[in-house]
């Protein structure tokens, strides 16, 4: 029957397979978006500086000619009648110009001819009002062409006198209705002076919608008080979008199937291994190495942590912390604990391990918090029988220990009946001072990144000594990992630390093999860290 964890993977299978199946969309997605919207952005630019093009080479012929026409105000009409009509037939944009005296008054016109000062039109200011040079001025009517917008253009001297050219509105329609073909534009051309629409003189107005906010472009004649602003429909941003996401559909269908395929890999992997635990616990391929744990005042060999190996045969080593964590996330732990336990039995007859001897075993938090946990330590103390060695459980680095009430009571039921207990790598981050308190630990095992630090100015050497200074104040022993040289074992021994295992000493070895070394070492009790069996 599957377990409760083992289906929780199953479903994380799943999932995880389906967002790597969608990451790579959700990772296009904002690409996409922005490269519609530099597009967008980027024919806004392109609309915007070709309009302004056109209005500034339509007002270059404008003003060309009025200025020609300013130079002929003041004088009497009938003079310059028939060249003012020339000028307004021959320039492609002037619906009319007129002269302008005192301020505001039409005395000569191409449309009308000779008039009697007429008033100016509504709308436009009398050139008292405003200052000597050109003008731009939008106005929804004029006085011969009631129902269409135009431009009135003006140019004008100090005295008061100048000229009025009326410029048909429709040219600038045109230009709009040409950008705005299809409707994927909107486009204002604005006198910037009064912010008023040419031609027309309707108020600025701010396009709505996040597209129109986020895709125009604004640009200024350098030349005349004329604006250009152009912003894109979001119909053009979608369709934008639309060809981006059938442009890249190849490449995302590729990078989705390639993804889901590494996800669903990785994770059948991982469930292929729950699978393998349990076939290589029935195939007997996990085997046991033991570290000896040294006296470090004395050098002889107080005991033992037995260490699992996991080898397939024909295939390579699968390492602990790869197979371990799996045991614990899956629910196999348990069952690959009571199969630890079996091995070091199997193997006690090799290890020559006396009553005074220790013998470390991981174990798990999850495995501990069960009611079961208590069952099996008995077990394996009763199949250790009556000379067995001092079991020393361990709280694998891996998982904290459980804070809950059956937790608590395993730990007091199994110290009532001798267990020691230790807690590992302490120090590094992963076992904090609150379990000392939780696991009520006989032991502290000094992490061997810590180790390495004995003896130098590393701020680990710093941390070792307030280890051992704790330790030493809560009256616990200490075991140092990873020893490797002399001068840690000099710095260990004169800091007054315990126990020690290491390289040093003697890497994990199979029970044959911690036979033969043990051996090998009472034969040489003047070999460093010589372990001679205590008689």
């Amino acid at each position: 029957m599957k377990s409760v964890k083992l289906q929780r993977d199953q479903y994380w299978h799943a999932g995880i397979v389906a967002i790597a199946i969608w990451l790579p969309l959700l990772v296009m997605a904002p690409l996409v978006f922005l490269q519609a919207k530099e597009r967008a952005d980027g024919e806004a630019t392109v609309t915007a500086v070709a309009i302004q093009r056109q209005i500034d080479t339509m007002l270059g012929v404008v003003f060309a000619n009025t200025g020609k026409a300013a130079a002929m105000a003041g004088r009497p009409c009938r003079q310059v009648l028939a060249e003012l009509t020339r000028l307004t037939l021959l320039s492609p944009y002037f619906r009319s110009l007129a002269l302008i005296r005192d301020g505001n008054k039409e005395y000569c016109s191409s449309a009308l001819g000779m008039i009697d000062d007429l008033p100016l039109a509504q709308g436009f200011p009398p050139l008292s009002e405003l200052p000597p040079g050109r003008g731009i001025t939008p106005t929804a009517t004029t006085l011969l062409v009631r129902d269409r917008p135009a431009v009135l253009v003006s140019e004008h001297t100090a005295n008061h006198t100048g000229v009025i050219a009326v410029i048909d509105g429709q040219y600038l329609l045109d230009i709009q209705a040409a950008a705005s073909y299809n409707r994927q534009f909107e486009v204002q051309i604005l006198q910037t002076d009064s912010q008023r629409q040419l031609p027309g003189g309707a108020p600025v107005q701010t396009p709505a919608g996040p597209a129109f906010r986020h895709s125009d472009a604004s640009v200024r004649s350098s030349q005349f008080p004329v604006e250009v602003r152009v912003a894109v429909e979001p119909a053009l941003v979608a369709t934008y979008r639309r060809d981006l996401w059938i442009h890249y559909a190849p490449f995302l269908a590729l990078a989705a199937l390639l993804s889901g395929y590494v996800a669903h890999r990785f994770c059948k992997r991982r469930l292929s291994l729950v699978t393998e635990i349990r076939r290589g616990m029935r195939q007997n391929e996990f085997h046991m190495v033991y570290q000896p744990v040294i006296r470090l005042a004395t050098g002889e060999c107080s005991g033992v942590e037995a260490l699992v190996r996991w080898h397939r045969p024909g295939q390579d080593s699968i390492r602990p912390d790869i197979f371990i964590p799996l045991a614990e996330d899956s629910g196999l732990i348990a069952e690959l604990t009571r199969h630890i336990f079996d091995l070091v039995v199997a193997d006690m007859p090799q290890l020559r391990l006396g009553p005074q001897d220790h013998l470390g075993i991981n174990v798990s938090g999850s495995h501990l918090a069960t009611p079961a946990f208590v069952g099996d330590v008995e077990r394996l103390m009763r199949a250790l029988g009556p000379q067995a060695p001092l079991l020393v459980l361990e709280m694998t680095e891996r998982e904290a220990v459980p804070d809950d009430e059956q937790a608590q009571r395993n730990i007091r039921q199994l110290r009532g009946e001798g267990v020691l207990w230790a807690l590992d790598d302490f120090g590094t981050g992963q076992s904090a001072l609150s379990y000392l308190e939780q696991l009520h630990a006989d032991f502290i095992k000094i992490d061997r990144s810590f180790v390495k630090g004995a003896d130098t100015e590393s701020v680990n050497a710093v941390v070792l000594e307030t280890i051992i200074t704790l330790a030493q104040r809560l009256k616990l022993d200490l075991i140092a990992e990873g020893i490797e040289t002399p001068a840690q074992l000099a710095y260990l021994r004169q800091h007054g630390v315990q126990w020690g295992q290491g390289y040093l000493f003697a890497a994990p070895l199979r029970a044959a093999e911690l036979a033969a070394w043990r051996n090998s070492r009472t034969a040489r009790p003047d070999t460093l860290g010589a372990c001679a069996t205590p008689a």
